[in-house]
């Protein structure tokens, strides 16, 4: 794994060298999904867990938009647990089935540590389960100095809440900006359906 890493990291080097703009750079380093599932989600709540109201919302927004393009049925959790109001977890959950989600997709700020550790099965350490995962709502990481964003997105099926699908990312972040959030989602949305969880 840490090969994985050293090699993006010596990619981005030279695709900086060579003019390249880097900072929509997104690598997956780590994908992990269920092969039991039956077949793909139709609606989808998008919560992405961040410290700073404004980048949650734009990327939940921008989540919704691409997903919608495609044809799904999409929401951002932000209606349901807003940025600024502490909601109870059972609560939260009991409203995000109430409005027929299928699935919830989960975007948190992982350290490098994390990232370099090959994913866990579910009921083995990290959140495998939606409810564990609400643990991470209010205590969001924060990214480190370095100019490597490392993210984890996770699928979770809201029948079961147990995860279903889980990628693992390292973006060459210079400026965030919308088109950087626009090309790292579209990869991870064109992920999602090349393993077949969504249409």
């Amino acid at each position: 794994m840490m090969r994985r890493i050293m090699l993006l990291v010596w990619m981005m080097v030279a695709m900086a060298l060579a003019g390249t703009t880097a900072s929509g750079q997104t690598v997956l380093t780590d994908v992990w999904k269920d092969k039991d599932r039956p077949g793909a989600v139709k609606k989808i709540a998008v919560f992405w867990s961040a410290r700073v109201p404004q980048n949650r919302l734009l990327a939940e927004n921008e989540f919704v938009r691409q997903l919608k393009a495609r044809g799904l049925v999409a929401m951002p959790v932000y209606v349901v647990i807003p940025p600024d109001k502490l909601v109870e977890r059972d609560a939260a959950l009991m409203k995000i089935k109430d409005l027929g989600v299928d699935a919830v997709l989960t975007l948190r700020i992982i350290d490098r540590q994390t990232a370099q550790s090959r994913i866990p099965d579910p009921g083995t350490a990290g959140p495998s389960r939606l409810s564990d995962y609400y643990q991470n709502v209010y205590d969001a990481s924060v990214r480190d100095e370095s100019d490597l964003a490392y993210l984890e997105t996770n699928l979770f099926e809201v029948s079961t809440g147990r995860r279903i699908w889980t990628a693992r990312s390292v973006t060459k972040v210079e400026v965030v900006d919308q088109k950087a959030l626009s090309e790292f989602i579209a990869l991870m949305i064109g992920r999602l359906a090349a393993d077949g969880m969504i249409p």
